[in-house]
């Protein structure tokens, strides 16, 4: 696609070199209030592609919402080539919340509300229950665009280091298109993997790429915090996958060493305690490296927790307390 004309987005005209900021009805309530979705659209005065930008599609993931702001507030709507359509809240029930998923509504009615999580559903149905209208309302957006980026952070208790996750390699032409834009991105820790939730049907960049809209999870920081560093690195990301695509001008920041990993491996707890990280998160470790150890509440050590091969140390648990069969590091194996 390319767009040296106005814009028409819902209803919202865009002139180029022009800006809009405004909402979109996607859900009624009880009481007749109307949730709407937030959306900015910026049209450039020049060809090039229209990029989707998500953040928020659960409640707890507000440094998505911060760092698309601040990526987009370096946009200059006359400089730009192509357009941007940015959704910073995909889900506003759930960080109505302050929740991963809009809970209220869960146990309102637990069966009528399956599937709860709307990133789980794509691409959705329009006369579905509340996850799967939400998900239907922002496929509609997404399939409109030529890529799309999907900004997410784990539940609280998790940390992730800045981390671009391909859906399934079997997607067509644009899993690969995908993949050349997490480099682009410039994180330095690309997830290339052909299993778990991450490249399953009905996740969000699965179905967009497999929809002709290459796409890919970008995870960074911690769910239920607004960092500041996360929220930098978040932006400077945003950044270098404009630029990769010539829509903004400025050179891409690359990192220092991009690390490729092929899966994800999971470490549960074997006792309950209290839990003491002591690997640096993004630390290589090789077999046998001590990663932290778990206390009773004597503060005897029950467990030794230790890197069963060599992998990254790419996901942290930042609880100070796990139970009996509660992650308690994530590796990414190369």
């Amino acid at each position: 696609m390319t767009f040296v004309e106005s814009m028409n987005i819902e209803g919202f005209v865009v002139a180029p070199g022009e800006q809009q900021r405004g909402r979109i009805p996607a859900l009624e309530l009880a009481d007749g209030t109307v949730v709407s979705l937030p959306i900015h659209l910026i049209n450039g005065t020049r060809p090039g592609p229209r990029v989707y930008l998500g953040a928020a599609i659960h409640g707890d993931e507000v440094n998505g919402i911060a760092l698309l702001a601040r990526a987009l507030a370096t946009i200059d709507p006359k400089a730009l080539s192509g357009s941007i359509v940015c959704v910073p809240v995909q889900q506003p029930l759930a960080l109505h919340a302050d929740h991963r998923l809009p809970i209220a509504q869960f146990l309102k009615s637990p069966l009528d509300q399956v599937p709860a999580d709307a990133w789980t559903c794509f691409p959705g149905d329009p006369d579905g229950n509340i996850a799967q209208v939400i998900a239907a309302r922002l496929f509609g957006l997404i399939t409109q665009c030529d890529y799309a980026l999907d900004v997410h952070t784990p539940t609280r208790g998790g940390r992730y280091v800045p981390i671009a996750i391909l859906g399934n390699p079997d997607l067509g032409p644009g899993a690969a298109k995908a993949e050349e834009l997490a480099h682009a991105l410039g994180s330095g820790w690309i997830m290339r993997g052909e299993r778990g939730m991450y490249v399953s049907d009905g996740i969000l960049c699965v179905e967009a790429t497999r929809a002709g809209v290459p796409c890919f999870t970008f995870e960074i920081g911690e769910g239920g915090r607004l960092e500041e560093e996360s929220v930098a690195t978040g932006a400077q990301c945003v950044l270098n996958l404009l630029r990769s695509l010539g829509m903004t001008e400025g050179e891409r920041v690359p990192p220092a060493k991009t690390h490729l990993m092929r899966e994800f491996l999971g470490l549960r707890a074997h006792h309950g305690g209290l839990l003491v990280t002591e690997a640096e998160l993004g630390q290589e470790l090789k077999k046998g490296d001590r990663i932290g150890v778990i206390l009773d509440v004597f503060g005897d050590v029950l467990e030794t927790v230790t890197a069963p091969v060599d992998g990254l140390f790419v996901r942290a648990t930042t609880l100070g307390t796990v139970s009996r069969g509660e992650r308690v590091a994530t590796l990414g194996l190369l």
